[in-house]
């Protein structure tokens, strides 16, 4: 696994290859606008799960709920415990993206897996070539594990909280383009077949 500046543009030399190959290019959006505009439903949806699950596990959740009925206000502070705040979810939304590369074959021998931080955010980028049931569970782990299966291991050991909750929520939501890509493959490609990368275009065979 290499590191990388950025998620490299996609190479139009590498497309021609690939198609003259047999790959099939993935209709999918052309950019990440696009991509966020159209996963929207998906962040509803997994808000919602996220929402539910801690709902269930947190009561305190449920009397600020009750609170919002009537109405209430939220204040923001900055200190040094806001800068802490802002580290924890940087480095939450870090494992995430890390999350990612643990399912990707060969991930710390293969010299096409890169890793590297774009802004706030970091990322994982493959050119491997991966079946699609690979590509599906690469996609959905983070979700499931930050997610998903997290609040229950925050709760049992007595660490959920209203902030822990809101790490879990926004790891939920910003998984909504991970969902969009899991059903535009889900959809279009057979299975069994292979699906590889070129920048932010998908190509599968």
């Amino acid at each position: 696994m290499r590191y990388l500046k950025k998620i490299p543009s996609a190479d139009k030399e590498v497309s021609i290859k690939l198609i003259s190959e047999g790959w099939t290019k993935l209709k999918e959006p052309s950019n990440l606008g696009i991509a966020m505009l159209l996963s929207v439903p998906f962040m509803l949806i997994n808000g919602i799960i996220s929402i539910a699950i801690s709902y269930y596990l947190y009561p305190q959740l449920k009397e600020i709920f009750s609170s919002s009925r009537h109405g209430f206000s939220i204040n923001f502070t900055v200190n040094l415990f806001t800068l802490i705040y802002i580290v924890a979810i940087f480095i939450f939304m870090t494992i995430h993206e890390f999350l990612h590369a643990c399912f990707i074959p060969n991930v710390f021998k293969s010299s096409q897996i890169y890793w590297g931080i774009n802004g706030f955010f970091g990322f994982v980028y493959t050119t491997e070539k991966v079946k699609k049931n690979r590509f599906l569970i690469i996609s959905i782990m983070p979700f499931i594990l930050l997610s998903v299966v997290l609040p229950f291991i925050l709760n049992f050991l007595g660490w959920l909280n209203g902030f822990t909750i809101f790490l879990c929520l926004l790891n939920a939501m910003g998984s909504c383009v991970d969902c969009l890509n899991i059903y535009l493959v889900a959809i279009q490609v057979p299975k069994g077949s292979y699906i590889v990368n070129n920048g932010f275009e998908t190509y599968f065979k």
